[in-house]
C-alpha cells in the first residue's frame, strides 16, 4: 500500500494541472489502482455535457490521436453498473455481475469487446466537496477469483489518497496562480501609471497574461463601437515570440458587423461562448481567418462588461494543452475579464482625453488669434503721444478719461513710465500687453476697458502722492493689477455664477470672477512677446505675480469689510506697521477697493453716467433671474427703481465713505478722494434717484 501511495503522490505532483484538463491524468491514476487491486481491466467514465449521462474515456492510441469519449447512456437505475453507482455515488462490489438483476446491461461492454466480465468493483471519484467527477469500473474476467473486501479497501484508500493529494496540489498551485495574478496586477498598475500614454502596451500586457491563463495559442481583443454596431481591432497576435514573449502587431484597423461571428454574438448577448470546433459552428466568422491567414480550431469568447454594457470582447483561440477549452478555463477567464474591463475603460478614457485635448488646442489656438492684438495695433501705440494738456490733468484724482477713448492705451503707458520709469518695461512688450488686455475686455456696460483704465489711473494718482512708501516691484504689480482686475468680466456677479453652477464657479469656489481675472492676466503674460516682467529674476517674477494676485482678489467686495475693519483697529491702536507683510497686504487691499470704487469720487456728470452703466448690468442680471422664476434683490430689480435712493445712501454709509476715510487716515494726500465722495453724498435726494446706485456689490 505504501508503494501505491508513493506512486500516486509522485505522479500527481508531476502531472496535475490545476487549471487544465486532467482526464488523462485520472486515466493514468486508474491504471495504478488497477495494478494495485490486480484487476484484469478497467473502464473510466466521465460525465456528459449536461452531467446527466456518462461517456467512456478512451486515451490516444498508437497513432497519438486525440482521446475519444464514447456515449455510455444516461445516469439512472436499471441499466449498467456504472450508471447505478453514478446515481447512488456509493462503492459497489459485485462478485458475479452476470446474474445481478439490478444491471441488466452489465458493464455495457461485454458484447463489444468479446471479454466476459465476471466480477466488478465500481467506485465513484469525488472531489473534496463531494462533487462527482468520474466513475472507475475495475474488472476481473470469468475464471479468475472475484474481488473481495481487501481489494475494495485498497481501491478506496487509493482513491481517497488521490483525492486528498489532488486537492492539496490544487490548493498549493492555486495559491501560486493567485500569487502570479497578484504580481501581474501590480505589474499592470506599474505599466499604466508609469506610462499612461502607451495604452497599447497595457493591452498587450493583459493579452499576454490572458493567453497564459488558459493556455491559448492566440488572443484577440475587439472593442465595441455601439454607434455603428461594429466590432473593431488594430492590435493582433501574430503568433511570434521575442525573448519568450508573444509579439503583438499594430496594423490597419479591421471592422465587422456586430451581427457577425461568435465575437459578435457575445457582444450582443453578453454571454460566454465556448466553441470546441469553430468551423463546425455556423456562427463562426471565417473572414478573420481569411484576413490573418490563421486556422481557428476552438474558441473561448468572453464579454468585457463595464457599467452593465459590453464594451469589448476577448477571444482566446486554440487550446494548446487539450482538445478544447474547459469549464475551469471559463471560470478563470471570467475573473480576469474584470481586469480587461479596467484596461479597456482606461483606453477609452485616454482616447476621450486625447480627443478633448486636441479640441482644446484648436480652441485655444483660435482664441489666441482673436485675443491677441495685431502688430499694427501695438506698433501704432509705440508712436502715440499724449496732448500736452493731458500731462497735468492725469495727475488729478478726478481726471475724466471719457473723451479720450483712442488715447486710453497711451494714457496707461504714460502712467507706467511716469511712475516706474521709461526703462522699467520694454516698450514693445508693454504696448503688446496693453493692447491685448484691451482686446480681452468684453463689451459689457460697466466692467469694461474704460473701467480698467479708470481704476489704473486712480492707483497711479495714489502712488504719485505717496512716494517712497512702495517699492518699484509693488508699483509695477499694482498698475498691471488694476488694468487687468476685471479681465474677461461677463457682467454678472459671483453670486449669479455660483447660483447657476457656471463652469467658472466650479473652477473657483470663492472670489470666482477675481480668480478668473488673475488667471487671464497670467495667460496674457505667458503669450509670446507679452511678458512685461521678463527682465526680472525668477524670485522677483514670483513676487510680482503674488502682488498682482492678492491685489486682484482684494477687489472682491465681500473681502473688503473684514479688511477695512482690521485696518481701522490697527490705526486706532497705532499698531500699524508697513514693514509687517500682513499689514502691508491689507493696506494694498484697501487701495484696490478705493480704486475700484473711484467712480464715486469723480465730478457729478461723470458719476451719473457711470451709475447708469452699473445699473444696466445689475438689471440685466436681475432680468435673467426672473426668466427662471427667481426674484432678484431690489438693487437688481428694474421694477423697483423707487428704492434706488435708499440703496444709494446705504452704499455710501456702509462702503464708500468708510473706505476713503480709512485711506485718508493711512495716506493723507489721498484725502481728495474722501472729499469728492462726501460732496456727492450730500447731493439732494432727487439727483440720487437719477444717479442710481454707484457701485457693484458683488
Amino acid at each position: 500500500m505504501q508503494n501505491v501511495v508513493h506512486d500516486l503522490t509522485s505522479y500527481l505532483e508531476q502531472r496535475l494541472d490545476p487549471g487544465g484538463d486532467n482526464k488523462l491524468l485520472f486515466y493514468d491514476l486508474c491504471t495504478i489502482i488497477k495494478t494495485a487491486t490486480k484487476a484484469d481491466g478497467f473502464a473510466l467514465y466521465h460525465l456528459g455535457e449536461c452531467n446527466n449521462s456518462l461517456c467512456l474515456f478512451k486515451p490516444a492510441g498508437a497513432n497519438d490521436g486525440p482521446p475519444t469519449f464514447i456515449p455510455a447512456g444516461p445516469i439512472t437505475f436499471g441499466t449498467t453498473i456504472a450508471a447505478h453507482v453514478a446515481t447512488t455515488r456509493k462503492i459497489l462490489l459485485v462478485e458475479d455481475i452476470t446474474g445481478d438483476e439490478r444491471f441488466p446491461e452489465g458493464t455495457g461492454q461485454d458484447s463489444d469487446s468479446g471479454i466476459h466480465v465476471h466480477s466488478v468493483l465500481c467506485l465513484p471519484i469525488l472531489t473534496a466537496i463531494g462533487d462527482l467527477i468520474a466513475i472507475l469500473e475495475l474488472h476481473r474476467h470469468r475464471g479468475h477469483e472475484p474481488f473481495n473486501i481487501s481489494n475494495q479497501e485498497v481501491a478506496t484508500a487509493s482513491l481517497a489518497w488521490a483525492s486528498v493529494a489532488i486537492h492539496q496540489v490544487q490548493v498549493c498551485r492555486g495559491l501560486a496562480k493567485q500569487t502570479e495574478l497578484n504580481d501581474f496586477l501590480l505589474d499592470v498598475s506599474k505599466t499604466y501609471f508609469d506610462n499612461i500614454v502607451a495604452i497599447d502596451s497595457l493591452l498587450e500586457h493583459i493579452m499576454i497574461y490572458a493567453k497564459n491563463l488558459v493556455n491559448a495559442d492566440r488572443c484577440a481583443l475587439f472593442q465595441v463601437d455601439h454607434n455603428n454596431n461594429e466590432l473593431y481591432s488594430d492590435l493582433f497576435d501574430i503568433g511570434e515570440e521575442n525573448e519568450g514573449k508573444p509579439v503583438f502587431r499594430k496594423t490597419k484597423e479591421i471592422r465587422f458587423s456586430i451581427e457577425k461571428g461568435i465575437a459578435g454574438q457575445v457582444a450582443r448577448t453578453g454571454e460566454v461562448l465556448n466553441i470546441p470546433d469553430a468551423y463546425a459552428d455556423p456562427r463562426f466568422n471565417r473572414e478573420v481567418d481569411l484576413y490573418t491567414g490563421y486556422t481557428t480550431r476552438n474558441i473561448l469568447c468572453m464579454p468585457i462588461v463595464s457599467r452593465g454594457t459590453v464594451i469589448g470582447v476577448v477571444q482566446m483561440v486554440n487550446k494548446l494543452t487539450g482538445s478544447a477549452f474547459t469549464k475551469t478555463d471559463e471560470n478563470n477567464f471570467k475573473m480576469f475579464a474584470v481586469f480587461c474591463a479596467l484596461a479597456l475603460h482606461c483606453a477609452n478614457m485616454y482616447h476621450r482625453i486625447r480627443h478633448s485635448e486636441c479640441i482644446y488646442r484648436v480652441t485655444m489656438e483660435k482664441l489666441s488669434y482673436h485675443s491677441i492684438c495685431t502688430s499694427e495695433e501695438w506698433k501704432t501705440l509705440t508712436k502715440l503721444d499724449l496732448p500736452t494738456p493731458l500731462y497735468k490733468e492725469i495727475e488729478l484724482f478726478h481726471f475724466d478719461i471719457s473723451q479720450f477713448e483712442e488715447l486710453w492705451p497711451a494714457v496707461f503707458v504714460y502712467m507706467v513710465h511716469n511712475s516706474c520709469g521709461e526703462t522699467s518695461f520694454e516698450l514693445e512688450k508693454l504696448c503688446r500687453f496693453t493692447m491685448s488686455v484691451r482686446k480681452n475686455y468684453r463689451r459689457v456696460p460697466y466692467h469694461n476697458w474704460k473701467h480698467a483704465v479708470n481704476v489704473a489711473h486712480c492707483m497711479y494718482a495714489i502712488l504719485q502722492k505717496t512716494t517712497g512708501i512702495f517699492t518699484e516691484i509693488e508699483k509695477k504689480g499694482l498698475l498691471i493689477a488694476c488694468l487687468c482686475h476685471d479681465l474677461d468680466h461677463r457682467g454678472y456677479s459671483n453670486t449669479y455664477l455660483q447660483k447657476f453652477d457656471h463652469p467658472l464657479a466650479a473652477l473657483y469656489s470663492t472670489s470666482t470672477m477675481e480668480q478668473h481675472h488673475f488667471s487671464q492676466t497670467v495667460s496674457i503674460l505667458q503669450l509670446e512677446g507679452h511678458n512685461v516682467f521678463s527682465n526680472l529674476t525668477s524670485s522677483e517674477y514670483e513676487q510680482v505675480l503674488e502682488i498682482i494676485r492678492k491685489a486682484i482678489i482684494a477687489t472682491d467686495l465681500a473681502l473688503y469689510f473684514g479688511n477695512r475693519k482690521q485696518l481701522a483697529e490697527l490705526l486706532t491702536t497705532e499698531a500699524l506697521d508697513l514693514d509687517n507683510h500682513q499689514h502691508r497686504d491689507r493696506v494694498i487691499g484697501l487701495m484696490m477697493t478705493a480704486c475700484d470704487l473711484c467712480s464715486v469720487t469723480k465730478l457729478w456728470p461723470i458719476t451719473r453716467l457711470t451709475a447708469n452703466d452699473i445699473y444696466a448690468e445689475f438689471w440685466a442680471e436681475g432680468d435673467e433671474m426672473k426668466k427662471i422664476g427667481i426674484q432678484p434683490i431690489p438693487m437688481m430689480d428694474r421694477d423697483k427703481k423707487e428704492e434706488v435712493p435708499q440703496g444709494q445712501v446705504g452704499f455710501y454709509n456702509a462702503v464708500a465713505l468708510p473706505c476713503y476715510t480709512t485711506l485718508s487716515e493711512l495716506f493723507p494726500p489721498s484725502s481728495p478722494l474722501l472729499q469728492a465722495c462726501n460732496l456727492l453724498y450730500r447731493l439732494p435726494t432727487p439727483y440720487k434717484v437719477e444717479v442710481g446706485s454707484l457701485h457693484t456689490l458683488r
